[in-house]
């Protein structure tokens, strides 16, 4: 397994005078039913995202997904009968968004969307924007905290597209951006709202909780030196200053004291998969924990999702509801995805405009 290093990709300075693709970038997702299968097929044969050796990747990714797609095919359709993931229009409204933002600093963008692991994959979204003009490409992946198997595997995917079709064209890759002012904004209002409404209601603070959560990752990746954990503590680590500043701006400095999560913002992992061990403390593990230590308030607060997909829509909100209120919590609440939060996007323009393009920006916030 080889670590795809930040500094691999490309950052040309692009031209502010000539029409630019702006590429958003993901894992996917499946949009109907017999796509679930090809799309976990494709996911579990990537040897940055399954950790095994590439000769036994394609037969192993073959049987993981054969014996995985019915209860994941279940799993969409709580969210979509037709097992079609929001990922795939949301993220298409993020990207012509965020062409319509970089408008004010004089910047012509191609908004389009390519995924890694289910359509529209590279080499179709690049064929669309350079028939509509696109000369040089901004890619920004829709991963906050850089990872190699994530931000990493997708890039270098979109990347080689590129090359193949335009080899000569100037190209701009986004790594990470978790620690983006307006990104650490939209992340703390829901926690500090949902906090500042518990204290005004008079609730005990030895009742309330509050997790920050992160997809997961096989602890090997961070062993050869993925900086993946290390930039997710630094987003949950700004992002909890930011909510403590809001309580206690509030008048509530005293009561949070009591929250657990506050004092400690260590963020909990979801989605683990498979035998090898991944980042902890696991989700379920934690909530556990505060269940037993006598909290029945829960708020969560994902840090690595900019849409609403299969992660937040099922695994936190049916089913880690589920065993929250099994274990005797009695309120739970999570904080939206950014979606189209318009502060973020804003804010993501106006870094894109600065590190892409050399733009004069009034600030990043």
């Amino acid at each position: 397994m080889t670590i795809i290093r930040e500094d691999a990709f490309p950052q040309d300075r692009l031209d502010p005078t000539v029409k630019t693709g702006l590429v958003l970038c993901g894992m996917g997702g499946p949009d109907e039913p017999g796509a679930v299968r090809p799309f976990l097929r494709n996911l579990f044969r990537d040897p940055l995202i399954f950790p095994v050796p590439r000769v036994l990747a394609p037969a192993l990714g073959w049987a993981v997904s054969t014996l995985r797609a019915p209860a994941v095919r279940r799993r969409y359709r709580l969210i979509d009968d037709r097992c079609l993931s929001p990922q795939m229009e949301t993220t298409r409204m993020q990207a012509l968004t965020l062409a319509r933002h970089l408008k004010p600093f004089g910047l012509v963008a191609e908004p389009g969307v390519a995924m890694r692991y289910w359509r529209p994959f590279p080499a179709q979204t690049v064929a669309q924007l350079r028939e509509r003009g696109a000369r040089q490409f901004l890619l920004v992946p829709m991963y906050p905290q850089y990872s190699s198997p994530t931000s990493g595997s997708t890039l270098a995917f979109l990347v080689e597209a590129l090359r193949h079709a335009m080899p000569e064209a100037p190209l701009h890759a986004v790594t990470g951006w978790g620690l983006l002012p307006g990104f650490l904004h939209a992340l703390a209002e829901p926690p500090a709202r949902q906090l500042i409404r518990w204290a005004e209601a008079g609730v005990p603070a030895a009742e309330c909780a509050l997790v920050y959560v992160a997809h997961s990752l096989p602890q090997t990746f961070i062993d050869q030196g993925d900086p993946y954990q290390t930039h997710t503590l630094a987003t949950v680590a700004a992002v909890n200053r930011l909510v403590n500043g809001a309580v206690a701006e509030a008048g509530f400095s005293d009561w949070a004291r009591g929250v657990a999560g506050l004092a400690d913002p260590a963020p909990a992992f979801q989605s683990r998969v498979g035998p090898v061990k991944w980042l902890g403390p696991e989700i379920t593990d934690r909530v556990r924990h505060l269940a037993a230590a006598g909290r029945r308030r829960l708020m969560i607060q994902p840090v690595s999702f900019t849409c609403e997909h299969i992660e937040t829509l099922v695994e936190l909100d049916l089913e880690l509801k589920e065993e929250a209120s099994r274990l005797g919590m009695t309120e739970f609440h999570r904080g939206e995805a950014l979606n189209l939060n318009d502060d973020w996007l804003k804010a993501m323009a106006a870094m894109l405009a600065d590190q892409a393009f050399g733009a004069e920006v009034p600030h990043l916030a």
